[in-house]
């Protein structure tokens, strides 16, 4: 794949992942949070896997690698994140859930040979994550509610399970069909989400309406089918804790979507949380070392002699 290829992909990503917070933010008014994630992946799942049958691709894929993506990223992240957003500040929860590339960063290193862990990684998230906080500095409250620090939690627990999901996806995917890995990691993150709506949530409070159809239609289609599987293929060729720099600007393009959209003004501690992060993320992901000694070596080789 083509280095520009590459990054449109990553920036599509992101521009996807930016808009289903809206997207969510509609089905909540009109269903129980975890029957909406629920329903989401179980057709998400089925979409990928009926797509791969209808091209004649074998529905056989990694049962354990499906089996830690189904429990882990589909069910454990997203029922966090879902119930953790109804106790807390959704600034607070977009922060905690930064907290990413530094799971990633830890279990990487020691899974994975090429991901060594290395100092100037973590100060570059810990500098991004103090960029998110500048941003959404009026609304980092814990706030009033008596679960709101156990949602605090959950929402900062949440990552972990993405983490280990995207660290084994870069380790077991190699070779495998995109599609039907995702197809039957979302099925059974679905069922799972929905198994404990069942016993926790009132479906009868459920109001299938226009909106909410709309909204878990386009969280499943684009939020999840399209998304994961784009997740999947840019594991394969970028590093993992690259990829969890994605953790880092969504909030951002969430933002800079409510402009475009609603014409929402951008505040000056969004945009100087923005400039911290993306100063972040260049000292995370950039070798300035390295950088320097090879300009040094430059300069010299072009003095006369």
């Amino acid at each position: 794949m083509s280095r520009a290829a590459l990054w449109s992909l990553y920036a599509l990503l992101v521009a996807i992942w930016s808009s289903t917070w809206v997207a969510i933010k509609i089905g909540l008014e009109d269903t129980p949070p975890l029957l909406g994630a629920g329903v989401r992946f179980a057709l998400a799942g089925v979409g990928l896997l009926v797509l791969a049958a209808l091209r004649g691709r074998s529905l056989r894929t990694d049962r354990v690698l499906a089996t830690v993506l189904a429990v882990l990223p589909f069910f454990g992240t997203y029922a966090l994140v879902y119930w953790g957003e109804q106790y807390v500040p959704s600034g607070l929860a977009a922060v905690l859930f930064g907290v990413l590339p530094i799971y990633v960063a830890l279990i990487a290193s020691v899974f994975l040979r090429d991901e060594p862990l290395r100092a100037r990684l973590l100060c570059g998230v810990v500098l991004a994550l103090g960029g998110l906080a500048v941003a959404f500095s009026e609304s980092v409250a814990l706030g009033d509610s008596r679960y709101a620090l156990v949602a605090a939690i959950g929402c900062a627990l949440a990552p972990l399970g993405a983490a280990i999901g995207n660290v084994a996806t870069k380790r077991r995917a190699a070779g495998l069909d995109a599609l039907v890995l995702n197809g039957w990691a979302a099925v059974g993150g679905g069922v799972l989400l929905l198994v404990v709506s069942a016993l926790s949530e009132n479906w009868g409070e459920a109001s299938w309406t226009a909106g909410a159809i709309g909204s878990i239609a386009y969280l499943a289609g684009i939020g999840t089918a399209l998304a994961f599987v784009t997740l999947t293929r840019l594991l394969a060729e970028l590093p993992a804790v690259t990829m969890s720099f994605i953790a880092l600007l969504l909030p951002f393009g969430a933002l800079a979507f409510g402009a475009l959209v609603y014409g929402e003004p951008l505040t000056v501690a969004e945009l100087g949380g923005a400039a911290l992060v993306a100063c972040g993320i260049a000292v995370a992901q950039f070798p300035l070392a390295a950088l320097l000694a090879r300009r040094r070596a430059a300069v010299t080789s072009r003095a006369p002699g």
